[in-house]
Formats: structure tokens, sequence, C-alpha cells
């Protein structure tokens, strides 16, 4: 089964990264990693995903301020994005929907919930 939809996964944890990357292109998601928001900038010149999933804490560019600089950038706006983070804190939850984020899921996450979550974002054809 194989889907048109492209996810950009932005975390800086290389085994998890790996590992979540897989498994969504063994659903049939193509798949484009980023360990740092400053490669995830310069990928998104090349290629606009149709969901973006990114960790929060993360060296240089965090993924709050990775969300907020491309949340200014019209053509980026409407992109579908979720954080996936080890904080488990009702504070940045909030702080990540207000801010327009798609959805907030703390690890550990059973992986059911995050193909879920991406399913209703993505379906697969």
């Amino acid at each position: 089964m194989k889907s048109e939809k492209t996810i950009l996964y932005l975390e800086d944890e290389k085994e998890f990264l790996e590992a979540v990357s897989g498994l969504l292109r063994d659903l049939g998601y193509e798949v484009i990693e980023a360990l740092t928001g400053e490669k995830a900038l310069e990928l998104l010149k090349i290629k606009i995903p149709d969901l973006i999933i990114a960790d929060i804490k993360l060296p240089g560019i965090d993924g709050f301020d990775f969300f907020s600089q491309i949340h200014k950038i019209e053509k980026y706006r409407h992109i579908p994005f979720i954080y996936l983070t080890a904080f488990n804190n009702l504070q940045e939850a909030m702080r990540a929907k207000s801010e327009g984020a798609t959805d907030y899921i703390t690890k550990p996450f059973e992986l059911e919930y995050l193909i879920a979550k991406i399913g209703d974002i993505l379906p697969i054809k």
C-alpha cells in the first residue's frame, strides 16, 4: 500500500528517529528525517510535507522555535504539526495547542496511538 503522503520527522535521538521513521515507511508514508531544526528548515525548501512531527527539546532551534518560524510563512502555515516529546507537562501541551499545533503526544507512547493520530490527519488510500 503506497501513500503519496510525506511526513517531515524532526527528532534528535537518532535511534528513536530511525525506529519511528521505519514504522511510518512500513505503513506507506514517505518520511523525511531531520536531527536538528536547522536541517528541517533546509528540507522544507526542497519539499513541503503533508505533516510535520517534531520533538520539542532539540539542539539549536527547539521544536517551539521551529514551529514559530515556519508558522510565519504562508506556504507552511497549513501543514498539520504534531509535537512528539518527552515533556509530559500540561503547560507545554496547552502552549503547543494555543500556538496552533494539531496535537501533542508524550513519550513514551503506544505506537497504535501515534498511528491513529497520523491516520486521522493523513489517511492512506
